[in-house]
């Protein structure tokens, strides 16, 4: 008789847990399965300043219908651009001064961004380096 009780017990306990976990399960919506990355202290998010986040929105609204950071696409990659060449000649060809295309050394044709900053090409710079 003392094995019925304790057995009887444990069932309604344990049917009692499993009511109690079906009523607080929560099912996840769906996803496309990539996880967006959780940063915790001493991770990098890509963009570590100031300079380089608002270059990033820079970059996007001005270059990235042409350029990518690694991949050539109509234009070339930009990534590490501002150790590749002198910064106030990158200032130069981005606002399109014609001496730079008249000497053959950056004969490339490129949208020209008169109206950007020296701030704002420093914010570009930092965001490609």
């Amino acid at each position: 008789m003392k094995k019925l009780f304790y057995l009887l017990s444990f069932i309604i306990l344990a049917g009692f847990a499993l009511f109690i976990f079906i009523l607080n399960y929560k099912e996840k919506p769906a996803g496309c399965g990539v996880k967006d990355p959780v940063f915790i202290c001493g991770t990098s998010n890509g963009v570590n300043s100031e300079e380089a986040f608002l270059g990033k929105s820079i970059f996007k609204a001005n270059c990235a219908a042409c350029h990518k950071l690694d991949k050539n696409m109509t234009g070339p990659a930009l990534r590490e651009m501002g150790k590749k060449y002198d910064t106030t000649i990158l200032i130069k060809f981005i606002r399109g001064e014609k001496s730079l295309i008249k000497s053959k050394d950056y004969n490339s044709p490129c949208v020209n961004f008169p109206k950007l900053s020296d701030k704002d090409i420093s914010d570009l710079l930092h965001y490609t380096n």
